[in-house]
């Protein structure tokens, strides 16, 4: 999903892990929800289901890969997403709901805004039942993956800034050589940055993905300054220590709340 500078809200995102990793994913007990993803339609059976878990099945009938999201109410926080669906297959998101209001959204072809409509999810009777072995199981895991986001954020912080040296300074070679690593780190956490609405844009926004008024920063542009295209594409000195300017403010904000 087109989400938007090297920016790391890092408390706000530990805090967002905690409240999501101690929810088990159960199997439904009343089926899947099936869906339909086209080319140019996003064809969800149901517009609400109750509350507890919930499973999608997602079946790819247009030409592109496709994708589709649970989104919160605003259309922008992901509660979940399954990616990667090609042509003539079926996959299945298994998530956990609260009631409340929802998006669902398919995104063929990987770009753009994808194609979206209300889901309700209404009050529920069932209580899905979780044992005192698997609380403290899924505590534990909450509180090594926070360690773990932590320690994927510091070391983005680091590296990045080692890339944006080598890159304002005008080595593309050390900067090309740089961009890779810095970068894994973010791809690391981005199924949490997915969840703080305009972060991952800001951060990881495609050319594709631009719309009128959209200003590209990001991975995405210093990587084509990086690596031009055959018809050839350079920024001056001065845009890219405006880009490297830019993302710097964002990720040291970020990095004093770790």
């Amino acid at each position: 999903m087109s989400h938007r500078h090297l920016t790391l809200p890092t408390a706000g995102i530990l805090a967002a892990v905690t409240l999501t990793a101690c929810v088990p994913n159960e199997e439904p007990s009343d089926g899947a929800i099936d869906v339909v993803s086209t080319a140019d339609a996003c064809d969800v059976a149901s517009t609400d289901a109750p509350a507890g878990s919930i499973v999608f099945s997602v079946s790819n009938e247009g030409d592109d890969v496709t994708e589709f999201y649970l989104l919160a109410e605003d259309g922008l926080r992901v509660i979940s997403e399954v990616e990667n669906i090609g042509p003539g297959l079926t996959r299945d998101l298994v998530v956990q709901v609260p009631e409340g209001t929802y998006q669902t959204a398919c995104k063929p072809g990987m770009v753009g805004e994808g194609i979206t409509a209300d889901f309700t999810v209404t009050a529920s009777d069932t209580e899905v039942a979780v044992s005192e072995d698997r609380a403290e199981l899924l505590a534990s895991a909450s509180e090594q993956y926070v360690l773990y986001v932590r320690d994927q954020v510091s070391t983005l912080v680091a590296k990045t800034e080692a890339f944006l040296d080598a890159y304002t300074s005008g080595d593309d070679d050390t900067a090309r050589d740089l961009y890779a690593d810095a970068r894994v780190h973010w791809e690391r956490i981005e199924p949490v940055a997915e969840s703080f609405g305009d972060l991952d844009p800001s951060m990881d926004l495609r050319e594709a993905d631009l719309e009128e008024g959209d200003e590209w920063t990001g991975w995405h542009h210093m990587e084509k300054d990086l690596w031009p295209p055959a018809e050839g594409y350079e920024l001056t000195d001065a845009e890219r220590q405006a880009l490297a300017d830019k993302a710097r403010r964002r990720h040291r904000g970020g990095s004093r709340t770790a």
